[in-house]
């Protein structure tokens, strides 16, 4: 082992992370989040699109939080505008 950390995801089924699996969303939850490379990963899942669980995230959750970051984008957009302005 060259000392870096080994995501826990490389000791699972790859087939796991999508629906029909048969697999529940709970241990995938739980899987990721034991995982020491979950930060990196989480900002990997929402600069990439696709299905199943990345992170120990849906897609519909990965693009709610797309989406909440693009409004805080924009407010902070917004107030630098109207601070420009002032």
């Amino acid at each position: 082992m060259n000392g870096q950390p080994r995501p826990v995801c490389a000791e699972m089924d790859p087939d796991a992370f999508f629906p029909g699996s048969g697999t529940t969303p709970r241990a995938i939850s739980d899987a990721c989040r034991r995982c020491a490379l979950l930060i990196g990963c989480t900002f990997k899942a929402l600069r990439r699109p696709g299905d199943g669980y990345q992170a120990g995230l849906t897609r519909a959750e990965r693009d709610r939080i797309r989406a909440w970051d693009r409004r805080a984008k924009a407010r902070r957009a917004d107030a630098r505008r109207e601070a420009a302005a002032s």
